[in-house]
């Protein structure tokens, strides 16, 4: 097993009465790629912000590359890479200023890459950040973080406001990045279809609780996705398998059902007749796991 990233147990942060993240525990091996979803208010920013060290845990622990998340020592920090949803540097600083702050805290910073990125990007370095379009600024933070060369990168809506074309190139050089350095990214984003093509790993927030963290590959293998006959009933499929969540529509019920590696070819004879059954993409997961999980007893 490669050496953990992130690792947290039983994280909790409360905001008085409110429970913004609800004891999450899970390990983050090196060189991966993590899909970080959840509805709006689900927690993932919370998260984030607790393995950044922004936030003091109301419970449980953190450990990013090594360390406490409470006490991340200035080695470590200048490790990890940080765009937040809606934090942006000041209006009035010059994409060169933020160069050279980036390049300060960082140590690794490779100025000739980040040069690179601006020139790909028809982006100058005497422009002031305020200046910016929404998308151009998005760019420039990307690539500020991509410059530093982390080991860990935590990116929170990282593609908003930028097109399919524009997205998918980000993600490429994210995903470039991540191969040839073995580092590690969390990406929390509500696009879907873009992360599921670079993404090795799904973690999925709702309510905040982490509802799965588990790798693309075996969900791929081991979840389908059920469609009875009109009026056929879900039946009870035993030992080896997990209803993930069902819905019905119409008289007809779809469930999401999880099996061990071992149980999946044996789960077709399981169903009644008829029944549709489908290899499930990430999209379809996500909504199974959000809208419809632990609606069946």
């Amino acid at each position: 097993m490669s050496e953990l990233a992130v690792e947290t147990k039983d994280l909790t942060r409360d905001y008085g009465r409110f429970r913004a993240l609800d004891q999450a525990t899970l390990a983050i091996e090196q060189g991966r790629v993590v899909a970080l979803l959840g509805p709006n208010g689900a927690g993932k920013t919370t998260l984030l912000h607790l393995l950044m060290g922004m936030l003091e845990p109301t419970h449980g622990l953190a450990r990013v590359l090594g360390s406490d998340s409470r006490r991340l020592p200035a080695g470590t920090v200048c490790r990890i890479g940080y765009v937040g949803d809606g934090e942006e540097p000041p209006s009035w600083a010059r994409v060169r200023q933020l160069m050279r702050v980036q390049a300060g805290a960082s140590g690794r910073f490779d100025r000739e890459f980040f040069q690179r990125f601006l020139a790909r990007h028809e982006l100058k370095a005497s422009r002031a950040f305020g200046a910016l379009s929404k998308g151009q600024k998005k760019w420039v933070r990307a690539g500020l973080v991509l410059a530093a060369r982390p080991c860990l990168a935590l990116l929170d809506e990282p593609v908003e406001g930028l097109d399919p074309s524009a997205r998918q190139s980000l993600y490429d050089e994210l995903r470039d990045q991540i191969n040839e350095t073995n580092a590690t990214a969390i990406v929390a984003t509500h696009i879907i279809s873009d992360i599921e093509r670079i993404a090795d790993d799904v973690a999925i927030i709702n309510h905040g609780k982490l509802v799965i963290h588990a790798s693309l590959e075996d969900l791929r293998d081991q979840v389908r996705e059920i469609e009875l006959a009109p009026d056929e009933q879900m039946p009870a499929v035993g030992d080896g398998y997990e209803i993930l969540g069902c819905k019905e529509t119409s008289g007809v019920t779809i469930a999401w059902v999880r099996s061990t590696p071992d149980q999946a070819g044996a789960l077709p004879a399981l169903l009644p007749p008829h029944t549709e059954l489908r290899t499930v993409g990430l999209e379809s997961f996500y909504l199974a796991m959000t809208e419809h999980h632990n609606t069946v007893n």
